[in-house]
């Protein structure tokens, strides 16, 4: 069991590193710091560095694994669709996950370039009725879902890989920037919609 009371997320943006850590229990407010705006890669790994130890110095701990947020201009979004007869009555959990399993390794057969960062499941379609969720204990003869993979290019996701195990970091999970603050966005375009005055 780690002992560690932080977690660390870090953003490489277009112009910025910023990053941030966030005390998994609660108990004290999280750091911020970021970097000075940048023209060229060439003093990237150096910038992490001092983020790094700037947190370390702010947490009291040693940052050894990470999660990154990352964007790319060639970032892609790929929609899909599968199906499948249902054998049994009820429909399972299993039944779900072989689809997706399913839809990942066709987007890994033809987007060989690509690493899957995000699967969002659009639609589930219950023998020709559309669900926005899952719905629970279900009779079932036919499910199709339509499912969204965001793909970061996988020279990209290599290349931050590399500088952060330079650093003796791993990293936990990658995010993509821009899916992220949609949803950020989203949730609390929510919360702003749903006072009332």
């Amino acid at each position: 069991m780690s002992d560690k009371k932080f977690q660390i997320i870090i953003d490489c943006g277009f112009s910025k590193i910023r990053a941030g850590a966030f005390n998994e229990e609660g108990k004290s407010n999280p750091f911020f710091i970021e970097s000075n705006f940048y023209t060229d890669q060439f003093n990237f790994k150096l910038d992490i560095q001092k983020i790094v130890t700037s947190l370390e110095k702010s947490t009291n701990e040693y940052i050894d694994n990470i999660d990154l947020m990352m964007d790319s201009s060639k970032t892609i979004s790929v929609a899909i669709s599968v199906f499948k007869k249902i054998e049994e009555l009820k429909l399972r959990q299993d039944d779900i996950l072989f689809l997706i399993q399913e839809a990942k390794q066709q987007i890994k057969k033809y987007y060989s370039d690509y690493n899957i960062a995000h699967i969002i499941i659009n639609n589930y379609k219950i023998d020709n009725v559309d669900y926005s969720e899952l719905p629970d204990e279900i009779d079932c003869q036919f499910i199709s879902l339509d499912i969204i993979f965001i793909c970061l290019p996988s020279e990209l996701v290599l290349s931050f890989k590399n500088i952060f195990s330079e650093l003796n970091i791993s990293i936990n999970q990658i995010i993509c920037s821009s899916y992220a603050k949609s949803i950020n966005y989203k949730n609390n375009l929510n919360l702003k919609n749903n006072l009332f005055y």
